[in-house]
């Protein structure tokens, strides 16, 4: 038994509860799509960034980096700040940068098996 088996049995008592488990499923698949994915590991590393320096580093369309962004914001996991005719981005919940390091480290992993880079630089 560890200190963190209090957490998991939490977590498992959560999971048993549908609403609990498809909240969780909906918040995950954020993760799953590669926009989203790129987009939020450049706001982890970079911070703040304004559309365009996203569709610059993510070499996506402006118009799929912001569809990809108004889904990231109403999930919760960016904040959208307006400054003139500027709209910038950050990460605004802390589980994303989280998340985006358990990533990296499955992603190093990988990368020792396959020989090929996960994450964009």
């Amino acid at each position: 038994m560890t200190d963190e088996t209090p957490i998991f049995d939490e977590f498992t008592a959560r999971m048993s509860d549908p609403y609990s488990c498809a909240l969780m499923r909906d918040y995950i698949a954020h993760f799953a799509n590669p926009v989203r994915l790129k987009l939020l590991c450049r706001l982890v590393r970079g911070g703040r960034l304004c559309v365009n320096e996203l569709v610059e580093v993510t070499g996506e369309k402006q118009s799929t980096v912001s569809q990809q962004l108004k889904q990231l914001q109403m999930a919760r996991m960016v904040h959208r700040q307006r400054e003139g005719n500027r709209v910038y981005y950050s990460v605004s919940d802390p589980v994303v940068e989280d998340t985006m390091r358990f990533f990296s480290n499955i992603a190093e992993r990988v990368d020792t098996f396959q020989g090929g880079p996960i994450c964009w630089e």
